[in-house]
């Protein structure tokens, strides 16, 4: 998209397009007499839909607005979630990580191959103790920083592989 920053008229916007586009492909499965598949899509939509409401637990909000609008912000990527968190107060500057997050995908974005998908998975985990991200990209992409970083009330840990690339930021 270019912009790393999203106006909330924006998100609704895309929100509403991509609950019709799911509608319209329920409808269509009901049209053609394929009853299972139109109701795995309504299953599918349904846990996708609540992975995004458990990231309110997190208590991160910056956090959990660049989470629920990566899809728009990084088409490249092709974005799948799970969510295991239980409610905590957590100590880190979500403004803070959420920067950090964007900076680093802004940067990602540049070494692109722009005819490649990159099937992205993040698993979100929290407990009362602390709270992790971690972001996997299948796909092969150059490093992206070098070497581990500390914040002050985050960590961040990358690792790659021949076609993974794996991210993760964690703190209390």
């Amino acid at each position: 998209m270019g912009n790393n920053k999203i106006t909330t008229a924006q998100a609704l916007k895309f929100a509403r397009h991509d609950f019709l586009n799911e509608l319209q492909l329920v409808l269509l499965y009901i049209d053609l007499d394929k009853l299972p598949e139109a109701k795995q899509k309504i299953l599918e939509t349904t846990d996708r839909m609540r992975e995004v409401a458990l990231l309110e637990r997190l208590g991160l909000p910056a956090v959990e607005i660049w989470l629920t609008t990566f899809d728009w912000l990084y088409g490249a990527f092709s974005k799948t979630m799970t969510c295991t968190i239980a409610s905590g107060i957590r100590e880190a500057d979500d403004t803070e990580v959420a920067k950090y997050l964007e900076r680093l995908f802004s940067e990602m974005e540049k070494t692109l191959d722009p005819t490649s998908e990159y099937e992205t998975q993040i698993d979100v985990q929290a407990s009362v103790a602390g709270w992790s991200i971690t972001i996997v990209v299948l796909a092969p992409l150059k490093k992206v920083f070098p070497e581990p970083i500390e914040f002050e009330n985050f960590t961040v840990k990358e690792t790659i592989s021949q076609n993974q690339w794996t991210f993760t930021i964690s703190g209390q």
